[in-house]
């Protein structure tokens, strides 16, 4: 019976100091804390600040108002070049329009210039056809013989005449020279030109016109929404940092605060090296907050090693100087994301284990 106690008793404290060492030996962190990324908010104008009134660590849902930067003068430079622009198009195509009503004008009377011309033509051409026909008619029924060069001759003019006088019901005119036409229907075929390209020229100038004042009113547009901005955040988070104040000057793209985005929570933690040569990207790994039975799965998403410090420039919490002697590890635990009070304890601290341990069966039926 004592043999058996003391065999018991053997196996009891060789089973402690195994589980003891176990737990001591099994791969942990040093330190890890929660931390996430911190977004900068910058303004989209220049101007001063007003109702910037959120206080440091408040929660904040995506599209909540953070500040409006107002601009009481903003750059019009760009909307004077537009107009004077349209003006400038404006005169021109009011010039077009003007000398394009001129020359109708002028068209219109040697339009009617031409039609007096051809009625006049007709009318003396008819005239001097029956006179011409008239002396034919007396030198071939003359009581003595014609002479028949005279006789010939006075066919030729009626016959000319007649021939003239068809052309000019037409309004083709060839008599007394080598031009089909009159001056004045040479002057409006010239006008006639001149004013298909006036209208070329008027319709370019309107199309222009016309989008100049398109730009004009979208640039009014985007002045009135460069006079003032409203500032919103971006993401669902805490407001971290702030670096202005109601009334403060700012240029555009300053950065107003940062704030941390809870939508997207890990760990950073730091390890021995001989852990550390053990990780890859994807280790399953737990993580344990201090002071907390809560125990969250987790794998290794980014091994930093020990040159990591330059990581941590955009993150919400800096890295120690311990923990930049040591390697640097990035855990992402997809269960912390979904818990109602811890998904965004940015700054909680704890531990994180690679390998399974004795009592990991025990702290599992506690929690």
């Amino acid at each position: 019976m004592r043999f058996s106690r003391l065999v018991i008793g053997v196996l009891v404290i060789i089973v402690s100091i195994w589980v003891i060492a176990a737990e001591q030996m099994a791969g942990a962190s040093a330190n890890a804390v929660v931390n996430a990324q911190v977004v900068p908010i910058r303004t989209p104008i220049a101007g001063r600040v007003s109702d910037a009134s959120r206080v440091l660590g408040s929660a904040l849902s995506a599209g909540d108002a953070l500040a409006t930067v107002l601009d009481p003068a903003p750059d019009a430079v760009r909307l004077d070049d537009l107009t004077l622009q349209r003006d400038l198009v404006l005169s021109r195509l009011q010039e077009l329009q003007a000398k394009k009503t001129a020359q109708e004008q002028e068209l219109a009377l040697l339009d009617q210039r031409l039609a007096r011309y051809q009625d006049l033509s007709v009318q003396e051409l008819t005239a001097r056809l029956a006179e011409a026909t008239e002396r034919l008619r007396l030198r071939a029924e003359g009581e003595t013989a014609a002479d028949p060069i005279e006789l010939s001759f006075a066919r030729e003019t009626a016959a000319s005449l007649q021939i003239i006088l068809a052309g000019a019901n037409e309004g083709v005119f060839i008599q007394g020279g080598f031009n089909d036409a009159p001056h004045a229907e040479q002057r409006a075929s010239e006008i006639r030109a001149a004013l298909l390209s006036l209208e070329q020229e008027i319709l370019t100038a309107q199309s222009d016109h016309a989008a100049l004042n398109r730009r004009i009113d979208l640039e009014r547009i985007r002045l009135g929404r460069a006079s003032s901005a409203s500032v919103s955040a971006p993401v669902s988070g805490l407001l971290w940092e702030s670096f202005v104040a109601n009334g403060s000057h700012v240029e555009r793209g300053d950065v107003l605060m940062r704030m941390v985005d809870c939508g997207n929570v890990f760990v950073t933690l730091s390890v021995t090296q001989s852990v550390f040569n053990t990780l890859t990207p994807g280790t399953a790994a737990s993580f344990r907050f201090d002071d907390s039975g809560e125990v969250f799965s987790g794998i290794v998403s980014r091994l930093g090693g020990t040159s990591a410090a330059g990581f941590y420039g955009t993150l919400a919490i800096a890295p120690s100087q311990k923990h930049l002697e040591r390697a640097d590890v990035l855990l992402t635990l997809p269960e912390l994301a979904n818990h109602p009070e811890l998904r965004c304890a940015i700054g909680r601290t704890g531990r994180a284990f690679f390998e399974v341990r004795p009592l990991d069966w025990l702290r599992s039926y506690f929690q």
